[in-house]
């Protein structure tokens, strides 16, 4: 019976060849796409997911509640990490993360690793298994050095490194480490990354700093014990923080400055971040993080594809039932029953979604590495297998078979034998369920186009917001030696100062956007003065720096070779932004004098500029003070050129600096390019919707292309009629296409309200964004309208077009 089931649906399907098609098409794009989404969505949350503790594994950080709105930050100092594990009952291990840069070096040969600087604990803390050496403390000692295989492999080729001797760069000063270990290299899907694991007792200002709880620079986790809770250490924590007075301000000035206290009456305390959620966390989270939001507009996409294509599936087969009504009667007369006859209907759905999977597994794994590449993803086909995964893949299909071919086959097996025999069984034009499908396809269709016009500016505005300073035609250069830059800077000057296409050159401490080595810092400041409170981000530049950026003081002066004070070990000399001149609450600033600490240099303000964006226009704007540099330090050099040929003034900027520093293997970028990479987020949801949008709307058609071919067929006789008596092209064209013409306009209107309270609940999350301007709607509703209207079109001129005696001849 089954193996009949399926023989007859194979023929069914090859005897309606058109409707086979149009429905495995549909199917075969909607599947492909709900897997690529899927292998998205699924990469994205099984991040971390191989660390044994995860569940037990905490971030920490400071939280105060300030009047417009709750400032967090995960910097702690080095006596953080002790007196949590010393006076936390409940905490099991401790690890500090600091990111060191570095070179690492065995005999001659050098190569550029980071080194993360940890606590003995990191291997309790996280799951990264020991390859070769010792296992139960490999960080047991300050004279050891952990190596990830990659890094071992790259530095001692095939001889063993453990127990070999071996020269690290950190934080510019070169260390002698024996390795101690080799371990495997972290995860793509892993929060935490390293090459190489060192202590962080080993760094250069930790005997200065060892016991300063106001100087913050890198995040603490910790690991809680088995039952203790998150809440039974956060208690912990707060003795900690009053214990210490971590805060720079006590209750009184934050309560007189607005701040709100919390449930336990606290304005400033230290909390916790669950591990299993860090990657979803854009404010505490390391790396590539992405929001949950995003992840779920991405499961609706593929959920509202896979909709349309079965409500393509649903109206074309309820509407070819009709004309297989005579065959069900027939099998009725010779003893089928209602259950027979549904078998055999969704047998035939259930073949079309099988055949559809297979080839869209195909068509998946022909497209992974451009969709990698058009939207920057590390997919791999390899998720699939999975037993988990296959089980609910033949599950989906299973769902999608029964959801779409169950209706029209429960349908079909209802027709009464004696009506259907008498040819009185007919399709209902008006049929509500048709038209409603239809209404919900371009509603969708609707709806993703008016996200990606919207993504897209919103992308675009952010892309072109001023910063307060000209980005363009500048050249951003990563430094490997920091240290030497200052040589490096006035070797490059030497080298291009004939050069008529080179302006200016610079240094700084952080690069503007991102470059191609892909990191990015900030280092803020805060501290209280005649009791108003100050802050601030720090930046380290070099002479020229506002040239360079073309920004022009409103108040005092630039950095100036001609003032030796500038530069002087004893004071701090800065250029404020206007943010930072205002927080002093002073008519003007230029020239003020102040002590921050009495164990840090004397400030002195010498000059006022507009305000500036060195990060991402995602969040509010920084208050920034930019510093002189001492000595070295600085990890980028910018240079200003003529950009009337950009590659030529690249190949000649990026010759002149690897004559200087040869072992450079980044490449340099124009800042242009570094601040596009900000937004890559949102730019890849642009994409996405884009093309989710060109595929609801090629889908919608397709399905509404088959129904009005189904509906011209079972009118032929009617436009016939019409035709000989008397009717134009354009009165047989309008009567066709009225009605789905009123569906696409319905659609507009029921999808312009939802879209429109969407995505300005999805603005709500940058604090610079555009307006949802009005036009937006109207351009959806048109284009979604011609392109229906195109569709219908091609239809109902061919119908009209046709010889009447054709479609008569038989009456």
């Amino acid at each position: 019976m089954i193996r009949n089931y399926f023989l007859t649906a194979w023929r069914n399907l090859k005897k309606n060849k058109l409707n086979a098609i149009v429905n495995m098409l549909g199917l075969t794009v909607a599947f492909t796409c709900c897997i690529l989404l899927f292998l998205t969505v699924y990469r994205e949350f099984s991040y971390d997911d191989f660390q044994t503790n995860r569940d037990r594994v905490y971030k920490v950080y400071n939280i105060s509640y300030a009047p417009n709105g709750d400032e967090k930050d995960d910097a702690m100092s080095y006596p953080m990490g002790p007196a949590l594990k010393a006076d936390v009952p409940g905490i099991e291990a401790v690890t500090s993360i600091m990111d060191a840069g570095g070179t690492l070096r065995y005999k001659d040969k050098e190569i550029d690793k980071s080194v993360r600087l940890v606590d003995n604990d990191f291997f309790r803390v996280f799951s990264f298994p020991v390859v070769a050496g010792e296992k139960q403390s490999p960080l047991g000692d300050l004279g050891k050095i952990v190596l990830a295989q990659g890094t071992a492999t790259a530095l001692f080729g095939s001889e063993f490194p453990v127990g070999k001797m071996i020269q690290a760069k950190v934080s510019g000063q070169w260390r002698d480490l024996m390795v101690s270990a080799v371990v495997v290299d972290p995860p793509t899907n892993s929060s935490i990354t390293y090459s190489a694991l060192a202590r962080i007792e080993i760094n250069s200002n930790y005997p200065e700093l060892k016991n300063d709880w106001t100087a913050n620079h890198h995040p603490v986790y910790i690991l809680a014990a088995k039952g203790v809770s998150q809440q039974q250490i956060e208690r912990g924590m707060r003795q900690v923080v009053k214990k210490h007075n971590i805060s720079d301000y006590s209750d009184e000035v934050m309560k007189g400055k607005g701040y709100r206290a919390d449930a336990n009456g606290d304005f400033f305390t230290s909390k916790l971040l669950p591990f299993s959620t860090l990657h979803f966390d854009h404010e505490m989270g390391v790396g590539n993080t992405v929001s949950k939001p995003y992840l779920y507009i991405l499961v609706l996409i593929a959920v509202v594809v896979m909709a349309i294509a079965c409500f393509n599936f649903i109206n074309l087969n309820v509407a070819r039932a009709f004309t297989r009504a005579r065959e069900v009667g027939v099998r009725k007369t010779i003893g089928a029953g209602k259950r027979h006859i549904f078998f055999q209907l969704w047998v035939e759905s259930l073949m079309l979604c099988l055949l559809s999977i297979m080839v869209a597994l195909l068509l998946t794994w022909s497209v992974l590495q451009p969709f990698n590449n058009l939207f920057t993803e590390r997919l791999d086909m390899k998720a699939l297998l999975l037993p988990s995964v296959l089980v609910v893949t033949l599950a989906g299909v299973l769902l999608v078979s029964f959801l779409s071919g169950g209706y029209p086959a429960w349908m079909v097996s209802r027709f009464q034998v004696v009506e259907v025999l008498k040819g009185k069984v007919s399709v209902n034009k008006s049929s509500w369920l048709r038209n409603g499908l239809i209404t919900i396809q371009f509603v969708m269709a609707s709806l993703l186009i008016c996200g990606t016009l919207v993504i897209y500016g919103q992308f675009e505005h952010l892309r072109t917001a001023p910063l307060g300073f000209t980005q363009e035609s500048i050249i951003s250069i990563p430094v490997r030696r920091n240290e030497n830059t200052v040589r490096y800077l006035a070797a490059l000057r030497a080298k291009l100062q004939s050069q008529p296409q080179v302006l200016s050159i610079t240094g700084s401490g952080v690069n503007i956007g991102i470059g191609e080595d892909r990191s990015q810092s900030k280092h803020s400041i805060g501290f209280d003065w005649q009791g108003k409170q100050i802050l601030m981000t720090m930046n380290t530049v070099d002479y020229d720096f506002l040239k360079t950026l073309d920004i022009k003081p409103i108040g005092g002066r630039d950095f100036s070779t001609a003032y030796p004070s500038d530069t002087l070990s004893t004071m701090k000399t800065v250029v404020v932004t206007e943010s930072v001149a205002k927080q002093f609450q002073q008519k003007n600033v230029v020239g003020l004098s102040f002590i921050s600490d009495s164990n840090r240099p004397k400030w002195n303000i010498i000059g006022v500029i507009p305000d500036i964006r060195l990060y991402s226009m995602r969040g509010k704007p920084d208050p920034i003070a930019l510093e002189i540099r001492k000595s070295g330090g600085l990890g980028y050099i910018l240079v200003r050129v003529r950009t009337d040929n950009p590659v030529r003034a690249m190949e000649l900027v990026s010759a002149a600096y690897k004559g200087i520093e040869p072992d450079n293997q980044v490449k340099p970028s124009y800042l242009t390019e570094n601040t596009r990479r900000w937004y890559d987020r949102e730019q890849r949801l642009s994409s996405i919707f884009c093309s989710a949008a060109v595929i609801a709307i090629l889908l919608s058609c397709l399905g509404l292309f088959a129904i009005v071919s189904l509906v011209v067929e079972q009118r032929r006789k009617e436009i016939g009629v019409r035709k000989v008596l008397g009717a134009s092209l354009s009165q047989i064209a309008s009567i066709l296409s009225r009605d789905f013409v009123r569906l696409v306009l319905l659609a507009f209107v029921l999808a312009t309200p939802i879209a429109w309270f969407a995505l300005n609940q999805w603005l709500q999350n940058f604090s610079y964004r555009i307006s949802i301007g009005w036009w937006v709607f109207p351009v959806a509703g048109i284009v979604t309208l011609l392109i229906a209207f195109m569709t219908i079109s091609f239809q109902t001129i061919r119908a009209a077009l046709a010889n009447p005696v054709d479609s008569l001849r038989t009456e």
